[in-house]
């Protein structure tokens, strides 16, 4: 067996990897919501334990195809 927890980028699991996510992985940062474990991982797009700015600059290249 095995457990899927997502895709990297795909914060809220919705199968796309957009704004959306974008807006959730800020809200993240921000400390308004608290991700759950899969949606850290999802967030945490340059592996360093941490969210911040750099995570989503990487998520924008992501959706720009950068």
């Amino acid at each position: 067996g095995y457990i899927a927890i997502g895709t990297v980028g795909d914060v809220n699991h919705d199968g796309s990897i957009d704004v959306m996510d974008a807006v959730s992985m800020i809200n993240f940062i921000l400390q308004l919501e608290e991700p759950n474990d899969s949606q850290f991982w999802a967030s945490d797009l340059n592996e360093d334990g941490a969210l911040n700015i750099l995570d989503v600059v990487l998520l924008v290249e992501m959706i720009l195809g950068d």
